[in-house]
């Protein structure tokens, strides 16, 4: 059954378990599961432990399939065209196609507004679990609230986006009843209070000691330590930073955050992952089998080969060119030579933060700032790493910032929209090329109109 459109959608308490009933929201249909009274009350270290494994399956369900925020945000952004030939909206409405707009109860719009509420209403599980425990100290009850806090930053930000500047506010901060939630905020208001939020997770896990009281998955790396969190933390408030304008509180973000001014691959590469499995775990949403014969793939868009630099050796790495183009009966005439090449496997991890893009975030905050020196160096740690000589461009704010996002084009292709996001921080929307398929380009998505009503 597909997940009800509340204005918070429920979440099950272990992993891939959902939720079906609209007037009582957290029922459990695996037997085997524990109920959500059980766990809200003297919750165990195993219960705790299950309710933190919930959290990092919902805190990835944004890179689902189809349903994906990348595929979304990416197609509005033209980054990919996605050639699902399932449903033609994925080309009509994603693309705006003659005039149509995006439609407010498209399944695959959901991953952008409902996906995220999900790993939320986990975090605020956990949260009143461990509060109402006496099964952990202090500092380890501290551990748990501020990774659920931080990860729910993340979250925030991903609806945030899809409803930015929504002249009838953006999103809903207060959620803890999903049946009763807070009112929409304002995009700034709502980004202020996302900021606030992780500065209280950052603080948390600064009393949570040298340990947690529960394993994290692998995708934390070296990051699975309280200290380790705090620095993944400190690099999403760097990234809230940039979208508030707030240059200098990005750069002190940085300053806490994992931040390598380093080049070379491994360190681009450093940062934290979703993992995936083979079942009963989830498979990575984003391979496709090279050459695959498949109407249902996500392809690159051709802007993205067109205008690549020489040599970018982030082309033939992100990019494969197949031996056949794949083609959609809503994009006639376009022939489509280019898919994803990030991936080895359907069990690759996707990155959700790295440190390439702390090192674009600093260049920018210091353009921002005038500090012209600093940014070219963090420029060419980028430009040099993937084979292209230092940037020999003009000096001044407006041109880094030009440069800076040509680079953050080709560095963060395909991780969660960043393309889109970024012109229209710029207000560069129309710098979006919309000629091949004869589209639009959106500032924002439709609000679903179980919120509406």
């Amino acid at each position: 059954m597909p997940l009800p459109r509340l204005a918070v959608v429920t979440v099950a308490l272990t992993l891939g378990l959902t939720a079906c009933d609209f007037f009582d929201p957290d029922p459990i249909t695996n037997a085997d599961s524990p109920s959500t009274e059980a766990v809200l009350q003297n919750a165990t270290r195993a219960e705790l432990q299950n309710l933190v494994s919930g959290l990092e399956f919902q805190h990835r369900n944004y890179t689902d399939g189809t349903a994906g925020v990348t595929q979304l945000y990416g197609s509005f952004g033209r980054e990919v065209y996605a050639a699902y030939a399932s449903d033609p909206r994925f080309i009509t409405n994603w693309l705006g196609k003659g005039g149509v707009t995006p439609d407010p109860e498209f399944f695959a719009d959901a991953a952008s507004y409902d996906s995220p509420y999900e790993a939320i209403k986990q975090g605020n599980t956990l949260i009143e679990a461990v509060n109402n425990t006496d099964a952990v100290t202090e500092a380890e009850r501290a551990g748990y609230v501020g990774l659920a806090q931080t990860l729910q930053a993340f979250q925030y930000l991903i609806p945030l986006q899809g409803q930015y500047r929504n002249p009838d506010g953006a999103i809903r901060i207060d959620v803890s009843d999903p049946l009763n939630p807070g009112p929409f905020l304002p995009y700034d208001e709502a980004l202020a209070r996302i900021r606030t939020l992780l500065d209280e997770a950052n603080t948390a896990l600064g009393q949570a000691g040298g340990d947690f009281a529960f394993t994290l998955t692998s995708g934390w790396n070296e990051f699975g330590s309280p200290a380790g969190v705090q620095e993944v933390n400190r690099a999403i408030a760097a990234r809230a930073a940039l979208y508030a304008e707030d240059w200098d509180g990005a750069l002190d973000a940085l300053d806490d955050s994992f931040l390598s001014l380093t080049a070379g691959a491994e360190s681009m590469n450093t940062g934290a992952y979703h993992p995936f499995g083979a079942p009963p775990d989830l498979f990575n949403p984003l391979f496709y089998p090279r050459n695959a014969n498949t109407s249902q793939i996500l392809m690159v868009h051709p802007s993205m080969i067109d205008e690549a630099l020489p040599g970018d050796e982030r082309v033939p790495l992100k990019f494969f060119e197949r031996d056949t183009p794949i083609t959609n009966g809503d994009l006639p005439g376009v022939e489509l030579f280019y898919q994803d090449n990030r991936y080895d496997s359907n069990t690759a991890p996707v990155p959700f933060i790295r440190n390439e893009e702390l090192i674009l975030i600093y260049a920018e905050a210091r353009a921002q700032r005038q500090e012209f020196g600093a940014a070219v160096d963090a420029i060419d740690l980028i430009r040099t790493t993937w084979g292209l000589n230092p940037y020999a461009g003009p000096e001044t704010t407006d041109a880094l910032i030009d440069e800076i996002l040509f680079q953050r084009r080709y560095s963060l292709w395909a991780e969660g929209g960043h393309r889109w996001i970024d012109a229209r921080r710029y207000d560069r929307l129309d710098e979006i090329p919309t000629a091949l398929d004869e589209g639009q380009v959106f500032e924002r998505l439709v609000r679903p109109l179980s919120e509406i009503s």
